[in-house]
């Protein structure tokens, strides 16, 4: 979820209810080669449990990012995305391109998994079910007897997407043949798809990812059993709390462009979303921004 799931968004994630956070995705080589990037791998206490998510292609490099990040940041588990099907992830050969290769992702998750033990710290990894065909058995078991320490998967293929439908009874296929917990993914909406996730499948733990963007709530709701509709109010204190939050690890005009694209998701199902929308979007500096959006919360609250 590249420009949306950093710290500021995770911490307020998990004063809502979220139960532990994963971080953006950092590049292994870009971290051997010129270090890490203070906004990508920057959390707090109030986060953990976090992962630190690496995507790369060669396992000495990635062992060798992993013992940097975890040498420096001290997170609670390092997590190897294979994954991620964005074309320029796939055009570098990594994340989900290695679905195709069940025994390289083995070899990454075994000599990450060997290089950071003496630190203490676990290796996770994120799958789909293959590249062009559906190989789940085939990379569970490289990657558990690599050593891996949980498994999140989002039951479709790397060329999918996210078209069509996830493929929930895959999720329960690898709960059955396990002995790692299982986390599941894939179009997860509402708190009841959250429970029901659950149910369907006996996995370990829920990802909410694209639902979680649009409606960070989701977490309050599934702890709260209930349904709960943020008033717009809310909405836009969220985008003001998570600005204050951003300012702390991102340059101040960066951070009030990077918050527009959240901006448009709290908006969905809003009256008058394109009128809202424009008028954040058109905001040309961080000044008019933050100007706009206190009227805004003036308005609801007159």
């Amino acid at each position: 979820m590249a420009g949306y799931t950093h710290s500021a968004f995770r911490r307020l994630c998990r004063w809502l209810g979220a139960d532990r956070v994963y971080s953006e995705l950092m590049n292994a080589t870009g971290i051997v080669f010129k270090g890490i990037e203070k906004e990508l791998a920057y959390f707090t206490g109030e986060e953990r449990p976090i992962h630190l998510q690496l995507y790369g292609r060669n396992p000495e490099e990635i062992a060798k990012a992993a013992v940097k990040v975890v040498e420096e940041y001290k997170p609670d588990a390092i997590d190897i995305n294979f994954g991620c099907s964005v074309k320029k992830v796939l055009k570098a050969k990594s994340a989900g391109y290695l679905l195709q290769f069940p025994e390289i992702m083995g070899d990454i998750v075994r000599e990450t998994v060997n290089t950071i033990k003496p630190y203490g710290v676990p290796v996770t990894a994120k799958i789909r079910l293959g590249f062009h065909e559906d190989n789940l058995e085939k990379i569970a078991e490289n990657l558990i007897e690599a050593g891996v320490s949980l498994i999140a998967l989002h039951p479709r293929l790397a060329k999918e997407l996210f078209t069509g439908k996830a493929r929930w009874e895959r999720i329960r296929d690898l709960k059955k043949i396990s002995p790692i917990p299982v986390v599941g993914s894939g179009d997860v909406w509402t708190w009841k798809d959250m429970e029901r996730m659950f149910e369907e499948t006996g996995c370990n733990g829920v990802m909410a990812g694209r639902g979680a963007i649009s409606n960070p709530w989701i977490f309050k709701e599934f702890k709260e059993k209930r349904d709960y509709k943020a008033t717009f109010g809310e909405r836009i204190e969220f985008l003001l709390e998570e600005l204050k939050l951003m300012w702390e690890f991102m340059e101040k005009e960066r951070a009030c462009k990077e918050i527009k694209m959240e901006a448009v998701q709290l908006f969905k199902g809003i009256r008058g979303k394109a009128k809202l929308n424009e008028k954040v979007m058109r905001s040309k500096s961080c000044k008019e921004l933050v100007e706009r959006l206190e009227e805004l919360r003036l308005k609801v609250h007159e």
